[in-house]
Formats: structure tokens, C-alpha cells, sequence
């Protein structure tokens, strides 16, 4: 159930710790302030909140790039500020429960199981590893770390590493990351061609084949940082905790929950990557923004 952050389009991952906060509702105000729907309630339960203030993080960071890219000389504070409002958790939040809750009813799925699975003391634990590892991970120096010790791990053929690509099989990591990764960069690239950042408008097939032609280069980028971020969070965990964890990811309790997650971000990271387009673009085409 993790969403990984790719060289092209910054994604999320199902990795959430520390202090929950209050979980978002349609319309703003909270779950404190409303009755908790299922939904709701498993969303408090995997910590979303916290994972959403480490999403805007890594936006900031993710805006740097951006600017160092497509524009010329530093960021201005006015880029700054619009990135940081993009990936605002209070604009976010909403979109995301909204989508996330659908999911879960369109399929008819049933969030008791998640919410006992997740609560317990297995759950929680690897919620806190994982948003752990994934805030550690902001560290550009951080994340090659990783990098470098799955390498090595996967040059002794340890077993962990075997372990762990067993997990990142059960929940198709790869694929929905990938899938993610080139949704979020066609995106961007539309947002930034209708809002003026090329000498002419790209068309559309133009676009399609440009984020195409990338589909090899975000797999295997993608599949390292699943595989290095998974290492990390994950060390702590015994391989019976491994083992429960993946069985888990195997019900369809598990499945169903998989989905909806990949449904909700999905969603809002396209959204956010077309926001960034039209914000560089106009930047690019010297428009007021």
C-alpha cells in the first residue's frame, strides 16, 4: 500500500506515524466537529493527516526542482507560497477522503477488517515505521543512503530483500506507482502547454508519447525506491510481522483497501501536478499569476 516519490512527479506513500491529527471531511472542519463515518474513522486510524503534512514537505522540495528546471535564477517567494498552497493539507484533505470514501463504497467494501488489522499493535507499528522512513527520506543524502543498502543487499542475495519484494508484489507497488508517476507527468506537462510554457501549445499526442517515452526510466527508478524505502521502514519488523503484514495484503480486505488508497491519491496528485503545470507555465509565459 505505499506510493512512491518519483524523479518526474512527486507521489505518496502509505507511511504514516507520530501524533494523529484531525481528519478531514468534505466542506472543511473535522472529525471531531462531525459524526465519523467508516471511512473516516479507518483514515484517523492510518493517520493520513500526518502523511499529508509530509506530502506538502516533499511539494516544497519537489516546487525546488521545478523552479531549477523550467525557470531562470532562484524561486521567488511567489512560487514558494503557491507550491506550499497546492499541496495544502487543508485543500487536499477533503479531496482525498472524498475520493478515498467513494472508492470504498463503490466497491462495497467493508472497512471493519482494515480498521482491526491497522489498529492493532502490529498496525500502528508499521504505520509509525513507514511515515517514519518516509520523512527520514525527504533528506535527498537520506534516500541514496537506502539506495545504496538495497544495492548491496541485493548483490549478497539476502533474503530480506527477497521478503520484501514479496510484499511489493502482493499490493502491486510497481505497477500503481508507474501508472501514478505517468498520470501525475501528463499532468504537468498539459497544465504547463495550456498555460503558455512552450514557444506554442504541444499537442496532445505530442505529450502522450513524451510521458511515454518515460514509462522504463520511472519502472526501474520507481521500483529501487520502493524497495529501499520498504528496507528501511520495515527493518525493525520481525519476519513473522513480514509475513502477517503480506497475508494481510493478500484478503481482500486488504486488496479493496489497497485500491481505494491508489483511487484517492491517484486522484489528487494529478490534480496537484496539473496546478504545478499551470503555475510554471504562466511563470514561463510571463503571465501574472
Amino acid at each position: 500500500m505505499t506510493l512512491s516519490r518519483s524523479t518526474k512527479a512527486i507521489l505518496v506513500a502509505l507511511c504514516v506515524s507520530g501524533a494523529s491529527v484531525a481528519t478531514f471531511v468534505p466542506g472543511g472542519g473535522s472529525m471531531a466537529q462531525a459524526a465519523e463515518t467508516p471511512a473516516a474513522e479507518l483514515e484517523r486510524i492510518l493517520l493520513i493527516p500526518d502523511l499529508l503534512e509530509i506530502m506538502q514537505k516533499e511539494g516544497v522540495a519537489y516546487g525546488e526542482e521545478v523552479a531549477s528546471e523550467f525557470f531562470e535564477g532562484e524561486p521567488d517567494s511567489d512560487w514558494s507560497s503557491d507550491v506550499a498552497r497546492i499541496y495544502d493539507p487543508a485543500r487536499i484533505g477533503p479531496a482525498f477522503h472524498q475520493a478515498f470514501e467513494e472508492e470504498l463504497a463503490r466497491t462495497g467494501s467493508d472497512p471493519a477488517p482494515m480498521i482491526e488489522f491497522f489498529r492493532s499493535d502490529l498496525g500502528q507499528r508499521i504505520l509509525t515505521l513507514e511515515l517514519s522512513a518516509r520523512s527520514a527520506m525527504i533528506d535527498d543524502a537520506i534516500e541514496e543512503e537506502a539506495k545504496v543498502a538495497m544495492d548491496r543487499l541485493e548483490e549478497a542475495g539476502d533474503p530480506r530483500l527477497t521478503m520484501i519484494r514479496a510484499y511489493v508484489a502482493a499490493n502491486h507497488l510497481v505497477d500503481m506507482n508507474v501508472s501514478s508517476a505517468l498520470n501525475a507527468n501528463l499532468a504537468f506537462l498539459t497544465g504547463l502547454s495550456q498555460a503558455g510554457g512552450f514557444q506554442s501549445q504541444m499537442p496532445e499526442d505530442e505529450i502522450l508519447a513524451q510521458v511515454w517515452s518515460q514509462e522504463e526510466e520511472v519502472r526501474v527508478e520507481t521500483e529501487r525506491w520502493l524497495l529501499s524505502f520498504s528496507l528501511m521502514a520495515y527493518s525493525p519488523l520481525s519476519d513473522q510481522d513480514m509475513q502477517t503484514y503480506i497475508a494481510f495484503s493478500e484478503t481482500p480486505a486488504g486488496v479493496a483497501l489497497n485500491r481505494a488508497l491508489y483511487a484517492a491519491y491517484d486522484g489528487i496528485f494529478t490534480d496537484i501536478s496539473r496546478e504545478l503545470g499551470l503555475s510554471a507555465g504562466r511563470r514561463m509565459g510571463g503571465t501574472s499569476l
